[in-house]
């Protein structure tokens, strides 16, 4: 909720991406950061399996 009392909408992407995890493409696929730091998409079982937080989600 903005200071102004309204809520802000974030746009959902659509797309694929290819997963560095699994080696594969995913619709459900975001952008993790590795244990080096270096940035790369994980779908979402792969985020599961390796405990990946999405860069967008990250504080």
């Amino acid at each position: 909720m903005k200071s102004d009392g309204t809520y802000t909408t974030i746009p959902r992407s659509v797309g694929i991406a290819w997963c560095a995890w699994h080696q594969g493409y995913s619709v459900t696929a975001r952008l993790v950061r590795d244990a080096a730091g270096a940035r790369h998409f994980a779908c979402f079982s792969c985020r599961e399996a390796y405990d990946l937080v999405p860069i967008a989600d990250q504080p």
